[in-house]
């Protein structure tokens, strides 16, 4: 299987990187800094069981600049650059291949499908904790490498079967959804609250859960957008609040949103697609969310600050 991972940096560059050990004919895009390290010195990943070097990496600037047709292109741009990102894989795209989404957002599905067509796109979503310490170099926290993908029907493809075969190989958990989009969902319920707090308070997971008003905002927070999530029509169980808190309780407590580095680093943000759609939803669907919305105004004005709602 040809595989072209659209956005090398912290999520793209650890699905490709693992892909690569695994045997795998994969092309990376990156851009700037992070190009050229993987040009010049391939990719270190550090994980807590020990540091993986991976080279040679196949790495160009744009997928033009590949040898398509792939047979699966992982899309693990930020929210922001999606649409641009669609439009630059559209001459890499053959007959049957697989788009498959993996950002933070709820949106992306849908934006891939009016540029690429929906046939091509595969909704999924990832559950690890990686971000990007320096050019060509990643750091894992926790242990956790969960990937869903599903059909838009549920449907368990050949080709969809193939990809998780692949991805499996590669060492990751995957898991094949009769409702891919649902699965979206459950993952943007679990990382709004996580990162809108983590991004406002800048300290880690296990610095915030054992405060009780930390606690108790998280809690405030998960309700708030489970109650979006089932106003828009997703189907999330009656108990998904209390999992989704004993989730957190039960992971990595170094564990921090790239929300919260974005902000740290003073890089681009992606508030709009996280905290921001959480309040801009509920307003369109008469959901109260002001927790939300109250962190999403300290926030904002944070970004503007900096210049973290502009490209930079």
């Amino acid at each position: 299987m040809r595989v072209l991972v659209m956005g090398a940096g912290a999520i793209g560059g650890f699905v490709g990187g693992l892909l690569i050990r695994s045997g795998g004919d994969v092309t990376l895009v990156a851009r700037g800094r992070q190009l050229e390290a993987l040009q010049e010195q391939g990719l270190r990943i550090r994980r807590e069981d020990g540091s993986l070097q991976i080279k040679p990496v196949v790495a160009v600037r744009s997928p033009a600049q590949a040898d398509g047709p792939f047979d699966l292109v992982a899309l693990a741009v930020k929210c922001y650059d999606v649409v641009d990102a669609a439009r630059a894989v559209l001459p890499v795209l053959g007959p049957g291949t697989a788009v498959l989404t993996l950002q933070n957002g709820v949106d992306a599905p849908g934006q891939l499908s009016g540029i690429v067509g929906s046939d091509h796109v595969l909704p999924g979503v990832a559950l690890f904790t990686v971000h990007t310490e320096s050019p060509g170099v990643l750091a894992q926290t926790g242990t956790m490498q969960r990937l869903t993908l599903g059909e838009w029907n549920g449907e368990p493809t050949p080709r969809v079967k193939e990809i998780a075969g692949v991805l499996t190989a590669a060492g990751f958990t995957v898991t094949i959804s009769p409702d891919p989009m649902r699965a979206v969902w459950e993952k943007f319920a679990l990382l709004a609250p996580h990162a809108t707090i983590s991004a406002a308070c800048q300290v880690a997971l296990g610095e915030i859960l054992p405060v009780p008003d930390g606690r108790e905002l998280y809690r405030q927070l998960i309700g708030e957008v489970a109650a979006v999530a089932r106003s828009s029509g997703v189907a999330l169980p009656a108990d998904h609040e209390e999992k989704t808190l004993a989730f957190l309780e039960g992971y990595s407590p170094k564990a921090r949103a790239s929300l919260a580095i974005d902000y740290e680093r003073k890089h681009r943000v992606e508030l709009e697609h996280l905290t921001g759609t959480v309040v801009h939803r509920g307003e369109q669907l008469g959901v109260p969310t002001p927790g939300f919305a109250a962190l999403y105004a300290v926030l904002k004005v944070q970004a503007i600050a900096f210049g973290g709602l502009a490209d930079r």
